[in-house]
């Protein structure tokens, strides 16, 4: 799930955590239903009775009992609204025609027998069931599925009679509040969905109620602030509550809201801080400047942030201010302790999608090819260390046998098995991981001067023209200078107040940054030596995941990447030389440096067709001369037409799932090698549809294989290549 340091599994949230929810979902659509059908509907749900043939309307209200009648008649001239006797405020949708009109006779001894077929009286009814809002009691009722595809106009013509029926609208003060209860939690749920459609947001909670001794479960959304005046200005209500809306909107007229109600989570302030605090409060008009920087103890309201960001001309943070995500509270976690359905779901582009108003995500697999590795024969196994970046923090899941897929594996004569794996995760996040129980068997971070200028910058993502950048650029060739190989970011702290060509301002901002980077417990004197990264029959996973899209920190994956990529490939570059002459004495060809293997997932995201990188050049260089001194690379993508095309055009073996997206499929047409008989998309055709079948295509025996991909031996955290059941 989305939070504001990054994606991160369910398994690491707690109570109190605020995850990523969409504050609008205005997606409509262009299912037909005349206005009788959408008011009819509402009308029942909400105060209808629509069991034992009978279909039976409640309600108190003069205005929408006549309106109900007028639905009624426009739905079918043949049928009549009855009052009941000596029941007040209820009544009974009838046929007045009393004869029956046979359709297919069947008699027996002088009397109807079995197979005899009679028109249906209560065609109201037979169109309820046909929709699927008939036959339920109140705890079971639910919002029939074309609702949900309905026109913008139309939805809320359901919710505002819906509402007008068994919602509420009461004044507390000068306080507004809206509600809608019922026993049916999935009912609630369905009208919470609806209302996030017009961007209203709305908090649930379950009730008890006691009447005449027995206890009763119950539901409530409620709107508050803002969110009231949205409702009545696009749904509103219709008969006797139009009273209390009225008033209600001449308040909101007069009236500023609470910007508290929807914030940004604190910990923004971990990962972006302005470079100059009293700058921008001078900016945004503040009588006392420097007292904004008090803003880093709270939750900035969206308003406030976004001033922030214009003022700190900080395109990203703007982004923030102004999206559509509202960052909703967990208040409670339930373990789901018993077999269920997992529905796991692919999504090109953006990899995110809604589940149930929850912003998740879904990654490529490459587990099975992680397993296989590891189940190499010893001998070949010790020649070869595999490293795995892990951008979503998922392959620790390795470690666990699949005992929920025992069934399936057997059918394959495999059985439930536990992957040998290391997970590395960043040094100033090993005790979060720790805590969490997450299984992981150690940290990583990089030295320091390992770090050139140009890094630097990508760090900061900042450029040759930026002021800081200039200066961290002359401030490493000092520190480099003065100390070697050996200094810290204090060390670079210090030069840069030394500095005496730049701007005082300049000076704190890179300082402020400096600062920032050494709380990410990334970057360190020593480092983690390459040969503990990269050892001999070990898979290694490199989990980068705390980094994924945390604000101010977008180029910290790249510099991980890079500066593996680069200092693997400088050290195999020396260690192949060794071999060679120890095969030239006659000896093994062998080296205490093993040959690597570097899996990537999501490899678009670090070679990149449309953008500069850092880890592009270091990662093309592997492509491209990486065979001699023993580098390989496997890129894993859902993107092939967002990855650099001598990625694609230097592979030696390519494996595709299914691909429909016409970008994708031209993409990898450059691929296509003389052996080939027809295009891309004719063998994409081809494919069975079932889970799991792919393409493969090897340039070293010039043949082409449809195959299908084994089930994991290992339990998987829900990443998968394809959308299926499991």
């Amino acid at each position: 799930m989305l939070t504001i340091e990054g994606w991160k599994p369910a398994s690491e949230l707690q109570t109190g955590s605020r995850i990523a929810t969409p504050r609008k979902i205005g997606f409509f659509g262009n299912e037909f239903m005349s206005e009788s059908q959408v008011k009819l509907l509402a009308f029942l749900i909400a105060e209808g009775h629509t069991i034992s043939r009978a279909v039976l309307f409640t309600n108190f209200d003069e205005k929408i009992q006549k309106d109900f009648r007028k639905s009624v008649e426009d739905f079918d001239k043949r049928l009549e609204v009855k009052k009941m006797k000596n029941q007040e405020g209820q009544f009974r949708v009838i046929n007045p025609n009393k004869k029956t009109k046979i359709i297919a006779e069947s008699r027996g001894n002088g009397k109807f027998a079995k197979g005899i077929q009679m028109e249906k009286k209560n065609y109201l009814r037979e169109w309820l069931i046909s929709v699927g809002a008939y036959g339920f009691k109140a705890i079971e009722k639910t919002i029939p599925v074309k609702v949900f595809s309905l026109t913008e106009q139309k939805t809320a013509l359901f919710l505002n009679r819906l509402f007008s029926c068994d919602g509420t609208i009461r004044r507390e003060g000068n306080r507004t509040r809206i509600g809608y209860c019922s026993s049916s939690e999935k009912l609630i749920k369905q009208v919470q969905h609806l209302l996030l459609k017009f961007g209203i947001i709305s908090t649930l909670r379950k009730k008890t109620i006691f009447l005449e001794g027995k206890k009763f479960e119950s539901f409530e959304i409620t709107i508050e602030g803002f969110f009231c005046k949205e409702f009545l200005d696009k749904i509103g209500f219709f008969g006797e509550k139009e009273k209390i809306q009225k008033i209600a909107q001449r308040d909101f007229a007069e009236r500023k809201f609470n910007p508290n109600y929807d914030t940004i989570p604190k910990e923004l302030w971990n990962q972006y801080t302005p470079e100059n605090w009293a700058k921008i409060g001078r900016k945004i008009g503040y009588k006392h400047p420097k007292a904004l920087r008090e803003s880093t103890k709270y939750s900035p309201s969206r308003n406030k942030l976004l001033q922030i960001a214009i003022a700190d001309e900080n395109e990203l943070v703007q982004l923030l201010a102004e999206s559509d995500i509202y960052w909703d509270e967990i208040k409670s976690i339930e373990e789901i302790n018993k077999k269920t359905k997992v529905f796991d779901i692919s999504v090109p582009e953006g990899h995110n999608f809604v589940a149930n108003d929850i912003i998740i995500h879904n990654s490529y697999t490459m587990s099975v090819f992680l397993e296989e590795f590891a189940r190499l024969p010893v001998e070949v196994r010790q020649r070869i260390s595999v490293i795995t970046i892990d951008t979503v923090g998922i392959f620790w899941s390795l470690k666990i046998p699949n005992k929920e897929n025992e069934e399936i594996l057997s059918e394959w004569g495999l059985h439930p098995e536990a992957t040998d794996i290391r997970v590395l995760v960043p040094k100033g996040k090993e005790e979060f991981y720790r805590e969490k129980e997450v299984p992981i068997d150690g940290s990583f971070t990089l030295k320091a001067s390992e770090l050139d200028a140009v890094e630097w910058m990508t760090l900061f993502t900042l450029t040759w023209k930026d002021a800081e950048g200039v200066l961290i650029s002359r401030v490493i060739e000092t520190v480099r200078e003065k100390m070697g190989t050996y200094y810290g970011i204090d060390d670079i702290i210090s030069v840069i107040n030394q500095d005496t060509e730049s701007e005082k301002l300049t000076r704190q901002a890179l300082v402020s940054r400096m600062k920032m980077a050494k709380t990410w417990g990334l970057i360190e004197k020593k480092g983690t030596k390459i040969m503990d990264i990269a050892k001999p029959g070990k898979i290694t996973v490199i989990d980068v995941s705390s980094y994924r899209q945390s604000i101010g920190m977008e180029g910290t994956r790249d510099i991980i990447v890079a500066m593996l990529g680069k200092r693997l490939f400088e050290e195999r570059m020396l260690y192949r030389k060794e071999e060679e002459m120890k095969l030239v004495k006659g000896q093994k060809k062998e080296s205490s440096m093993p040959i690597i293997w570097m899996l990537i997932d999501e490899a678009h995201m670090f070679m990149p067709n449309d953008r500069p990188s850092i880890a592009l050049q270091v990662l093309l260089e592997w492509v491209r001369v990486g065979r001699q001194p023993g580098l390989s690379l496997l890129l894993a993508t859902q993107r092939p037409n967002k990855l650099h095309p001598d990625a694609i055009s230097q592979c030696d073996l390519f494996i595709s799932h299914r691909m429909t997206s016409k970008p994708d499929i031209e993409a990898v047409a450059a691929l296509r090698p003389s052996y080939m008989n027809q295009d891309f998309d004719k063998y994409y055709a081809q494919m069975p549809r079932a889970k799991g079948f792919a393409l493969v295509i090897d340039d070293n025996t010039e043949k082409i294989w449809m195959i299908k991909i084994r089930p994991r031996l290992s339990w998987d955290a829900g990443v998968t290549a394809s959308a299926f059941l499991r």
